[in-house]
């Protein structure tokens, strides 16, 4: 049985959360499961617009380059540090565009993301709190 802590469904907390560029979401479902030693993250929000938008991805989470069919990234990593804390990398090439951190403790999860744009770079720090405790 698998005791990561970050695995489970969490809730975004908008008034938590620090943005270097933009706002926060209006809300978030953020959703890591793993099945047979494969890692998959799906992320559901809503802008301050009201618009929905959804991502997944994952893969197996011992750091290798697994490949990626999103747009503009050619492979990424996922990487199990320890039981609470789960590493994403995203890569063009052999340039890293993006960068995240989940470090879970007790109910709730927190994410760093470092993200590369051609405007330079910037971060995200985002916190949820736990649904399925």
């Amino acid at each position: 049985m698998n005791t990561d802590t970050y695995l489970g469904s969490w809730e975004l907390i908008p008034e938590l959360c620090i943005y270097e560029r933009g706002e926060a979401p209006a809300s978030a479902l953020y959703t890591v499961t793993e099945s047979e030693g494969v890692i998959s993250i799906s992320i559901d929000w809503i802008d301050r617009e009201g618009e929905k938008h959804h991502i997944e991805f994952g893969g197996v989470p011992d750091g290798s380059p697994q490949s990626s069919e999103a747009p503009g990234i050619t492979h990424m990593t996922l990487t199990r540090l320890n039981s609470s804390t789960l590493d994403s990398a995203a890569y063009n090439g052999n340039e890293q565009t993006m960068y995240a951190r989940r470090m879970a403790h007790d109910d709730l999860l927190s994410t760093l993301q470092r993200i590369s744009t051609d405007d330079g770079e910037f971060s995200v720090f985002q916190v949820y709190r736990r649904l399925d405790a």
